[in-house]
């Protein structure tokens, strides 16, 4: 039990007024004292009296004399300091200091500033600040420390509770014996639009009234809440969140109490959680003479007593507040039970009657499908074109039926607009789109970007929300204007907090436009994916999986150059796993790990494509002799005949190099991949035996499918001797019958992308306006989104993030100034602190 002590708690008035004797020694196993400081880089008191000086004993030395009573008591002042605790225990041959960090439960705060793994590598404990989910900041009254979300929160909102803060923490890294949970003794408190709309999620005009002796709006104590529901307050148990919240007149205040509190603590044991964190110890009633049944600290006295056994002087009750105060019975919203219904029942109702249907039709019914055949994305380059002899790859080249998506390989930015790299791509575009002609299921993709391209583009192009909005717009009319199904965003790479952000924004804009112009339209909704890398490192610096997992239909990892010519020792392009002896570092590059890696930051299997390279990466070796993995190398290998890079070979120029004399074919039983050697050349590809392994590794993982770069570096003339496109015709057949588990349940989830057609709303806004005359409609369904008619043009348009279209003004405006969007108000980051 982590107890926090607050340096400013002796200012309060009269009955608030705390000093360290007023700590319980057995109280608690630890206590926090906050805060310390740092001044010029080195650690420092705060207050003027934390010291002890000119003979006045100061607050550390007397926080410190609570050991005297309880010598297991831990104490430490809240402020990289491991490797110094380590040896100055070494040092002075004394228990090494104890290590803790509190940190926050806000989604977005804790994937983009923490590094969980390593982080908890270092700490003894984690103190989670599993508090002040909801505040003042909102306009909507929220319970400040709900166990559970309820039921009619948003989508975002139902991230904001103790339990699913505590799951991210694990789902992220963090063992659970290290988690300390967050246990609030103050509650966080509104002021009603309206008194009689008091429950959750009621509109609110800002925080409530000041404490009398915390002095803050917004915030009240235990022991004030205490007051307030013992001067009339109305006393509300919410059944779905497990804490209670209490009412009078306008004022409104969500907080914990005895029950709530110990309901948590038998959630911590449930869930095998280290131990409850207290902030703080001086708004729990230490006094004992405010809430009633004369028990000093109720609410840390029953967290002790429910993690550590030991019970309250004269084994006191808990205060029913439910009979103390009035109460008010809010009944948890039930869900009706499900209905059975066996499969011959469910297709009589789906299937019209005296209708065939075979297994493909019932996979492709969007409504109720829970798999789908795994995807083949093929990448084409528009460059392949240019190269010479065997090596010119047109779009006729392509096999309309070995891919399910083809993706055209790259657009570009000109002048912040999406456009083609190159003026023949145009006439590409239009015989790429043929393709369908011969197999109308295949869709068909334009990409932006790629590694020439670069990041700075994009951080320009992102880094103005009209610029980005205007881009959003003319793509789809680019996109549209030439048939294409949808946009591949392959942005290398983000990196930081502001890139990081803006690479969501992007998507997001994209997304939001995407749904919007397929419901205007009555088209097919375009599809969004990205390539994205296999790199850890780049996972970490620039991605925030699990919000760009809601935006994009699929995410196409590049698992692959794991090791090529900037190296000085020969590596495999794309190993599926890594040597025994590979270093820590080393055997994260690979096939295994990364996909792995974007699991676990929170991408949905169904959504990963995972990489597969239809070339293989060279070398030149220092000594001939020493060819295996780790050898050292001179640089690339020589240049392939078709392709003309140094330390590159296409896979119909791998198969030549293997046709050459004296040259020596290794299968890697380790890594499960091939490569090959002669004299001092040295390549690492993949063959057709090492995508089958791999193959069979995406089933037993549960992946979505592959993506492959690309098609065009396949032996697409059947050069090497088995039939064309050897490597892609060996993966699918090895996928043949593999079915894809749909198990994500994202916000757009329920709308197909690139075929699945929608509904028109008979209620739509219908533009009759004469040509030239522009006007505006709110969209009813959507307070982001809204309609601009010009003629008898209809556009469907959204509103920069955080606006609302406000129809009297016919502007995007602040939630609070239009009637029934406030609940879009954009919440602040989460676990504030005093």
């Amino acid at each position: 039990v982590v107890c926090y002590y607050t340096n400013w708690s002796q200012y309060r008035p009269k009955h608030g007024k705390f000093l360290p004797e007023d700590i319980e020694p057995d109280l608690c196993t630890h206590i926090i004292f906050a805060f310390g400081w740092l001044k010029k880089g080195k650690l420092s008191s705060f207050e003027s009296n934390d010291e002890t000086k000119d003979g006045k004993v100061g607050l550390y030395e007397r926080i410190m004399a609570l050991k005297k009573a309880s010598p297991k008591l831990k104490v430490l002042l809240a402020i990289e300091l491991r490797e110094a605790f380590e040896a100055e225990a070494q040092e002075v041959k004394k228990p090494r200091l104890l290590l803790t960090a509190a940190v926050p439960v806000g989604p977005d705060n804790v994937r983009g500033g923490y590094d969980v793994p390593a982080v908890a590598s270092y700490l003894d404990f984690i103190n989670l600040m599993a508090y002040d989910f909801h505040g003042k900041w909102e306009r909507e009254t929220g319970h400040n420390a709900p166990l559970y979300a309820p039921s009619s929160d948003s989508e975002w909102r139902k991230q904001l509770s103790v339990d699913h803060a505590a799951s991210m923490w694990v789902k992220l890294g963090a063992p659970k014996d290290k988690l300390v949970i967050g246990m609030p003794t103050y509650g966080r408190t509104f002021t009603l639009s309206n008194s009689g709309n008091f429950k959750v999620n009621a509109p609110a005009s800002g925080g409530g009234k000041a404490g009398d002796y915390t002095k803050e709006g917004g915030f009240l104590a235990y022991y004030e809440v205490c007051e307030m529901l013992r001067n009339g307050a109305s006393y509300v148990w919410d059944d779905e969140m497990k804490v209670p919240y209490a009412v009078q007149g306008d004022q409104w205040v969500g907080f914990d109490d005895e029950r709530s509190i110990r309901n948590k603590m038998h959630w911590i044991k449930d869930n095998g959680y280290a131990g409850a964190m207290v902030w703080t110890v001086d708004m729990d009633d230490f006094t004992g003479t405010i809430c009633g049944g004369d028990v000093k600290y109720p609410l840390i006295g029953a967290m002790r007593e429910e993690l550590r056994g030991i019970p309250r002087a004269n084994n006191a009750k808990d205060v029913d507040w439910s009979k103390v105060a009035n109460s008010i019975r809010i009944e948890a919203s039930t869900k009706p039970p499900p209905i059975k219904i066996s499969v011959s029942e469910l297709l009589k109702q789906v299937r019209p009657p005296k209708q065939n249907t075979d297994t493909t039709a019932l996979l492709n019914v969007p409504l109720g499908v829970s798999v789908r055949g795994p995807q083949v994305f093929c990448y084409m380059t528009s460059w392949s074109q240019k190269r010479p002899g065997v090596g010119k790859f047109t779009p006729e080249n392509v096999d309309p039926v070995l891919c399910t998506h083809v993706i055209y390989a790259f657009a570009t930015l000109k002048d912040h607009k999406l456009a083609a790299a190159d003026e023949k791509d145009i006439e590409m575009y239009d015989r790429v789109i043929a393709l369908r002609e011969k197999n109308p299921n295949l869709k068909i993709l334009l990409a932006i970007g790629g590694w020439a391209f670069g990041s700075t583009p994009f951080k320009e192009l992102t880094s103005n929300v009209y610029r980005m909005n205007q881009f959003v717009y003319e793509a789809i009319e680019l996109l549209r204007g030439y048939k294409f199904n949808g946009l591949d965003v392959d942005w290398e790479y983000p990196r930081g907090a502001d890139d990081r952000a803006a690479y969501v924004s992007l998507l997001k804009e994209l997304r939001l436009a995407f749904e919007g112009e397929a419901k205007s339209s009555g088209e097919p909704r375009l599809l969004l994916t990205a390539a994205v890398p296999a790199s850890f490192e780049a996972i970490a610096a620039g991605y925030d999986v699990p919000e760009i997992s809601k935006y994009l239909d699929f995410i196409n990892v590049m698992t692959y150059d794991f090791h090529g010519q900037w190296e000085r020792q020969v590596g495999h392009n794309s190993p599926l796993y890594p040597l025994e002896s590979a270093t820590s570092y080393q055997k994260k590059l690979t096939v295994d790990f990364s996909a792995r890696e974007w699991v676990k930051q929170g991408a949905p299997k169904e959504k990963l494509m995972i990489g597969m390279p239809t070339y293989g990466r060279s070398f030149t070796l220092v000594d001939p002799t020493k060819f295996d993995i780790g050898a050292p190398a001179s640089g690339g290998g020589a240049p392939g005949k078709y392709t003309g890079e140094a330390g590159f070979m296409s896979y119909y120029e791998v198969c030549d190099f293997l046709h050459g004399e004296n040259t020596t074919l290794v299968w890697d039983n380790e890594q499960q991949v091939p490569f090959a050697y002669r004299k001092d050349q040295w390549v690492g590809f993949d063959d057709e035996r090492s995508l089958k392994t791999k193959m069979a590794w995406l089933k037993e993982q549960g992946f979505g499918g592959i993506m492959i770069w690309s098609v065009d570096m396949d032996d697409f003339r059947g050069q090497c001797g088995t039939g064309t496109y050897p490597l892609i015709n060996a993966m699918r057949q090895e996928l043949e019958g593999y079915t894809v588990k749909l198990e994500y349940d994202g916000p757009y989830e329920g709308t197909a992308g690139g075929g699945a057609y929608t509904t028109k709303d008979p209620n739509s806004v219908v533009c009759e306006e004469e040509d030239g005359h522009i006007s505006y409609h709110p969209d009813k369904a959507d307070c982001t989104m809204y309609y601009m008619c010009e003629g008898e043009r209809k556009h469907h348009m959204p509103c920069p993030s955080n606006l609302v279209f406000n129809p009297n003004e016919n502007v995007c405006d602040w939630p609070e100034n239009v009637e029934g969007c406030m609940h879009h108000t954009q919440a602040p980051p989460t676990a504030k602190r005093k």
